[in-house]
């Protein structure tokens, strides 16, 4: 993973340990992630997949190039942001979230049941 710490001032970008990130939660960063997908964060902590062909932040737009230290965007089929999907997951992720979800909703189906019969 490699994070970029945005300096208004200077209009330049500083690598910067995911620590840091962390500590200062009002800059504006722009994080290549494990799978090489470009990703901007603003100040509000909000994460957005940056654009194909160049990274914005405040207005200004950045050559997405200065972000691809191992070049791996030149190796990309698509030119469509990355999608946070189940797809990432590993099967048994997969049925740990849908029993969660199976415990959930029973769990709410229950109190629902229980709050109409009192409501009688």
């Amino acid at each position: 993973m490699y994070i970029w710490k945005f300096d208004p001032e200077r209009q330049a970008f500083d690598l910067v340990k995911p620590i840091m990130m962390k500590q200062d939660r009002t800059a504006y960063y722009v994080i290549r992630d494990e799978h090489g997908d470009l990703m901007v964060r603003d100040r509000r902590g909000r994460e957005c997949p940056a654009h194909f062909d160049f990274v914005e932040i405040i207005g200004m737009r950045f050559d997405r190039k200065q972000f691809d230290p191992e070049k791996v965007d030149g190796l990309r089929t698509t030119t469509e942001p990355p999608i946070r999907s189940l797809f990432s997951l590993s099967q048994e992720d997969i049925a740990s979230l849908r029993e969660e979800m199976r415990r959930d909703g029973q769990w709410m189906h229950d109190k629902l049941r229980l709050k109409i019969a009192n409501f009688d």
